[in-house]
């Protein structure tokens, strides 16, 4: 039987009127499809789809053997800079001579890239030529569109094909060669062409809309507008905010039912009309945000030496990854606080997480550990290599492979409904393959390479959320989409957007040359009155009303107005009759006569509350808790609502995986250079020998702590840092040998007891000298701040931990050292002549004393005032309230003295009533 075909270069499954896809003997096509029609019926299907990835990496081997060869060539400048880039460009160039019917055919006159490129082609023939004889072991080039397409126009002239008619979308001038081509040979064989659809606007035009349509037309000077309803702007901030407002529009009006353009895929109408009951579009999402496709740019950091933490933090907090959830949300964890891997503080965490996971295996059959440690032993105990080197080909393919299968498995498990896990395994596929490809002689790839590997096979692929719902909206991608006229036509989002810009690739006398031999290839001028012609056609087919819709944003980014808009204010000179503004409701008296306008209410704004001086809680459940630290001791001396909050209600705010800042993590790595050096017997070192053991252990704890400052460009400061680390490890060792202390142990655990409340602490550093002893707490830097808190008695904690350091009633000397200066700041010189003395004429006894009591009466006394159910809010608004209350009480004599300001870091000023 025959058959119609109607043929457009942006017709596919979205085109209006959806009808046409549903008649018996007839099909809609456009290029692609066009060409899987003549092969289905010409005998010729069966070649791979999606093969563009391998046909690069096949025409690069070509570029460089003939640089093997002929030693150079005008594209070896651009090979040299990116391999991948240029041999995708120069394929594309190769398939559009193909396409076109250019038979590399060479002369005297042959310009010389074209030489160069018939070189190449005719070693591909060759090649091809001999793996069908088989004296080769495989193809040069596998065939791709153009080489299947010329196929199509041999093989047509002498065989049957069914088709009668062929409606042509575009006009038949502004199609390519190749083409018209193919129309002549159908023509030939009785094959009817005509155009689908063709526009009159031979009458005077009366209405806005026509006015706009005649103008695009023909040149017409200014006309005047009479803002009749037919052609309408709407206008507003951002997308999301219209979308929300035309779906109100779409709910009040059930008879507005516009033919809708939504190009790039925007979801934010179909959000909208879901939000308002109404049927889904069921519009693709094409992100390459999409965290499934995220793992093909991350799982290749799990290769590499340095470890690039940020990526690890990336993977492991994907919401689809091939790794055990709890185990990742551990890692990521720990990869925030120490940014490196398989340090002390790593291995024990993956054990306890092993430990647990095993004894719920024991009652939960569904847990497979074992599944569980493959997954951990291939991402974070395989062989890594160093960047500046190259990672074995079979180490890739073994990482794609198993991503390949793993999100095959994923999608057959979850019940074929995620679909981007399909997307996903086929580009993993995709990648494995390529990589397969290359020459034999290449065992090893570099990390460049890798990474364009990876970025070539990498694409947004469409995926459908929520499926095309009965009674939706009619709508389409493309503008040129549209074969016939609808009543009113809705333009979304109509804003400028990119369609890449285009010039010619070749030069002048290679185009002349061709043109002599009867290649005509498509010129810059005809691509750009294609899409003229193409961003016209929703106006003109637009028979009753044309309503565009212009946010200032989208997706969060400025936009400008679609290039049409221009033609419009220079074809109108009271163009502002027709726009409509959301936000300032100007237009609306116009607007609304013709279409239903939804209305704002205003919400009249409400006042949050003030702090209040305390919160009164009627429960037994405020008193002691089973011990205390120092953080939870300072909370509840100064801001109980904090204590409260926190240690008894647990309300904790949930932990945001990040890599810790640079001075967090400077100030954890010099911690753990402090305590491991001084684990060593440092009592004879030197200078040297300090400089040499911070030079031979820093590999090692940047690795597994601090692998930031191993990451490309990090150089300068790691080094400063290390500097400064050894400048203050060497003035800490000579003030321990030159005033005779001894190392008593680091990071000392400490037990004590406070109005018989358990306290449990830890010491930075614990130094021993006969009976006597002094703690060291080490900070990375603020030293003014230091000295304030000795100046006014306020370092509690060295307080706390000199009380719990010794067994009996002798008193510890306390310090600080601040690293990034290399000073010890303590309140007198006592224990280290060096050290800056903030009280030298101090008694150490009588302060410590002093403190330790105030210490003891502060907590009784807010233990007193919560068994009460009294909970103090310390606030800057609240502080005259509570002196005045506290004066009549005469309460606060014999405790420390409170803060006047707002607690820095405070997590729940919105209970407490302290956002405004």
């Amino acid at each position: 039987d025959k058959m119609n075909l109607y043929f457009g270069l942006e017709l596919d499954d979205m085109c209006y009127p959806f009808s046409q896809q549903n008649l018996t003997g007839t099909s809609v096509v456009n290029t692609q499809e066009l060409l899987h029609f003549f092969e289905d019926h010409l005998g010729l299907s069966g070649h791979p789809t999606n093969n563009e990835h391998l046909r690069i990496e096949q025409y690069r081997q070509i570029l460089i053997h003939y640089l093997d060869t002929y030693g150079t060539a005008f594209y070896s400048r651009s090979f040299d800079a990116d391999q991948f880039a240029t041999a995708n460009e120069l394929l594309k160039r190769r398939d559009e001579l193909v396409l076109e019917g250019w038979d590399f055919s060479v002369n005297d006159d042959t310009p010389e890239r074209l030489q160069v490129l018939a070189i190449m082609e005719a070693h591909i023939q060759q090649t091809n030529q001999d793996f069908i004889d088989k004296k080769a072991n495989k193809r040069a080039l596998t065939d791709g569109f153009a080489d299947r397409f010329r196929t199509v126009l041999k093989e047509l002239p002498f065989k049957k094909q069914p088709i009668e008619k062929i409606f042509i979308n575009e006009p038949l001038e502004l199609l390519s060669s190749h083409i018209h081509q193919l129309f002549s040979i159908l023509k030939e064989k009785g094959v009817q062409i005509s155009s689908i659809y063709k526009q009159e606007h031979t009458k005077t035009p009366s209405t806005d809309l026509e006015k706009w349509q005649f103008a695009l037309e023909n040149k017409t000077p200014k006309q005047t507008l009479t803002g009749d309803g037919s052609l309408v702007i709407i206008k507003g901030k951002r997308e999301t905010q219209l979308a929300s407002y035309l779906s109100k529009i779409l709910v009040q009006d059930t008879e507005f039912r516009p033919l809708c353009i939504i190009p790039e895929k925007n979801r934010a109408l179909d959000n909208a009309l879901i939000q308002e009951g109404l049927p889904s579009l069921g519009i693709l999402s094409a992100s390459s945000a999409r965290p499934s496709l995220q793992l093909l740019k991350l799982v290749t950091t799990f290769l590499w030496n340095p470890i690039d933490p940020y990526k690890i933090l990336e993977f492991v907090s994907l919401t689809i990854k091939p790794l055990h959830d709890e185990l990742a949300r551990r890692i990521a964890q720990q990869m925030a606080r120490t940014p490196g891997i398989l340090s002390s503080s790593w291995n024990a965490m993956i054990a306890r997480f092993f430990e647990e996971l095993e004894e719920r295996a024991k009652v939960d059959t569904r847990i497979d550990v074992q599944q569980t440690r493959f997954q951990y032993n291939f991402w974070f105990r395989r062989t890594r290599y160093n960047t500046n080197q190259g990672v074995p080909k079979e180490d890739v393919t073994d990482i794609f492979f198993y991503i390949s299968q793993w999100a095959f498995q994923e999608f057959e498990d979850g019940g074929s409904v995620n679909s981007s896990l399909i997307v996903l395994s086929e580009q993993a596929k995709r990648i494995q393959d390529l990589v397969e490809t290359l020459p034999d002689a290449q065992t090893h790839l570099s990390a460049l390479e890798l990474e364009r590997i990876v970025r070539t096979i990498y694409e947004p692929s469409p995926v459908v959320f929520n499926e095309r719902a009965v009674g939706h909206l009619p709508y389409v991608y493309n503008p040129s989409a549209i074969t016939t006229a609808a009543d009113e036509v809705l333009w979304w989002n109509f804003t400028h957007y990119d369609p890449g810009h285009f010039f010619s690739c070749w030069y002048t006398n290679e185009i002349d040359y061709l043109n002599k031999q009867g290649i005509v290839l498509e010129s810059p001028v005809q691509k750009n009155q294609r899409g003229l012609w193409q961003r016209k056609r929703p106006i003109l087919l637009a028979k009753n009303r044309l309503i565009l819709v212009i946010p200032e944003m989208v997706n969060g980014k400025e936009i400008q107005p679609h290039a049409l808009k221009g033609d419009l204010e220079a074809a109108f000179d009271n163009f502002e009759l027709i726009e409509f503004d959301i936000n300032t409701e100007k237009g609306k008296a116009q607007f609304e006569q013709y279409i239903s306008v939804p209305y704002k209410t205003a919400l009249s704004p409400r006042q949050l509350g003030q702090p209040v001086s305390f919160i009164n809680v009627n429960t037994p459940e405020l008193g002691q808790r089973d011990y205390e630290t120092f953080t939870s001791l300072e909370s509840l001396f100064y801001y109980p609502y904090q204590w409260v909050f926190r240690y008894k209600i647990k309300l904790i705010k949930s932990s945001i995986l990040s890599i810790v800042p640079d001075v967090t993590l400077m100030g954890n790595l010099s911690h753990r250079f402090f305590e491991l050096l001084l684990k060593e017997d440092i009592t004879n070192w030197t200078k040297e020998q300090v400089e040499e053991w911070i030079d031979s252990e820093a590999p090692r704890l940047f690795a597994r702590e601090g692998a930031t400052m191993l990451m490309y460009g990090r150089e300068p400061e790691r080094l400063a840092f290390l500097n400064r680390v050894k400048y203050a490890a060497w003035s800490l060792v000579y003030m321990i040998q030159s005033n005779g202390w001894r190392v008593m142990s680091t990071e000392m655990n400490l037990d004590g007891a406070l109005n018989l409340t358990p306290i449990r602490a830890k010491a930075d550093v614990v130094l021993e000298k006969g009976d006597q002893h002094v703690v060291i707490d080490l900070k990375w830097r603020g030293a003014k701040r230091r000295e304030l808190l000795i100046k006014n008695e306020e370092d509690l904690q060295l307080t706390m931990y000199a009380r719990l350091v010794t067994d009996d009633d002798r008193i510890a000397d306390t310090a600080y050292f601040i690293i990034e200066n290399g000073k010890m700041i303590a309140r007198s010189n006592q224990s280290f002549t060096q050290a800056l003395a903030v009280t030298p004429d101090s008694d150490l006894m009588d302060v410590q004393h002093r403190m330790w009591t105030k210490i003891n009466q502060t907590y009784q006394w807010r233990i007193d005032q919560l068994q009460q159910g009294k909970v103090e809010i310390r606030t800057e608004q609240t502080l005259l309230d509570l002196e005045d209350i506290y004066a009549e009480e005469g309460e606060l004599f014999d405790i420390l003295e409170m803060k006047s300001r707002n607690a820095p870091f405070d997590d729940y000023k919105t209970l407490i009533n302290l956002v405004e």
